[in-house]
């Protein structure tokens, strides 16, 4: 359809129409033509095609200008020397429907260009929404950074968590623009990019932190990509804050399809697990997302260095939403 209406736009001046029709029309008589006698009575059905392809590509009056030229050559082709009466009333005929198929023909040409162009004014809305979305997170993000400037180190730690979150849900809104896959996101995509922010945003030039992402090809609706990019957000952050020494190490992520369940682990080589774990925000923030995903957060003990593996369904459970 898209490709239809484009084709409608472009081929505006009338010289183009018409030539584009006369052509249509010229393919048809050179099919008749090579059908000769084969073709039966019914020969001339062959140009109601380019008839209504013209009326439905370039409006009515190509319509119009495809039956005269279809008539004109169906005429030509008629033996004139018997049933003379036969051929003008089997003509007016053809005429008739012709013309009837071209008035159908035009009126989905009109309701195909209303449908394109009302098509590129909600592009442009969403376009400007999309935009106007865009500078709000930026002042947002601004503003935290401002006050953090001008805080305490304690407050600026904070400040800068925030500022981490609203960086994802920006991301997953950036990514939901320029999704391929009617509304949902690639996870595959969406994390790498994810973790390559993260991994900018959160390195320091006094230890090597290096941090590694694979994820299976799946499809998310952006709700629930959102509350996976978070908890991304705050187990990497929490392993970039407190797991490794002056040594650095080694952060991984993985999404894994164990289908009907996805498998999200975080993974990092610092000291472990604390024996008495805090319950600090980022944790609890940990079991709120993945309580919205409908799945469970398992913090592992038994590994070197810290795991956390959080698996909830690939689709929602609608029954308890």
């Amino acid at each position: 359809m898209d490709f239809l209406s484009g084709l409608c736009l472009r081929l505006q001046p009338p010289i183009v129409r018409w030539g584009a029709a006369a052509g249509l029309v010229a393919v048809a008589f050179a099919v008749r033509y090579a059908i000769g006698d084969n073709a039966g009575p019914y020969a001339s059905l062959l140009f109601i095609l380019p008839i209504v392809a013209s009326a439905l590509l370039f409006g009515r009056g190509a319509g119009f200008f495809a039956t005269v030229a279809s008539v004109v050559l169906i005429a030509l082709l008629l033996d004139w020397n018997s049933d003379v009466r036969v051929h003008v009333a089997a003509l007016a005929l053809f005429v008739l429907v012709a013309s009837c198929l071209v008035f159908v023909a035009a009126s989905l040409h009109r309701a195909l260009d209303s449908a394109h162009k009302a098509h590129e004014s909600t592009a442009l809305l969403l376009d400007e929404m999309s935009h106007r979305v865009k500078n709000k997170f930026a002042v947002i993000s601004s503003i935290i950074a401002l006050q953090g400037r001008q805080s305490s180190p304690e407050v600026r730690k904070a400040l800068e968590d925030v500022a981490h979150r609203v960086q994802v849900i920006a991301s997953v809104h950036n990514y939901l623009q320029l999704s391929r896959h009617d509304g949902h996101i690639d996870m595959r995509e969406y994390l790498v990019g994810l973790c390559e922010s993260l991994e900018g945003a959160l390195d320091s030039s006094e230890r090597t932190i290096s941090l590694t992402c694979t994820s299976a090809r799946v499809l998310l609706p952006p709700d629930r990509a959102l509350a996976v990019g978070l908890l991304v957000n705050e187990l990497v952050t929490n392993a970039f804050k407190y797991a490794f020494g002056k040594d650095g190490g080694t952060v991984d992520v993985s999404l894994s399809d164990a289908s009907p369940d996805l498998v999200l682990e975080v993974s990092d080589t610092g000291r472990g697990y604390p024996a008495e774990p805090q319950q600090r925000l980022g944790t609890r923030l940990v079991l709120t997302f993945a309580e919205q995903l409908g799945g469970t957060a398992i913090w592992k003990t038994d590994v070197q260095g810290c795991v956390v593996e959080i698996k909830f369904p690939i689709k929602p459970d609608v029954t308890s939403a």
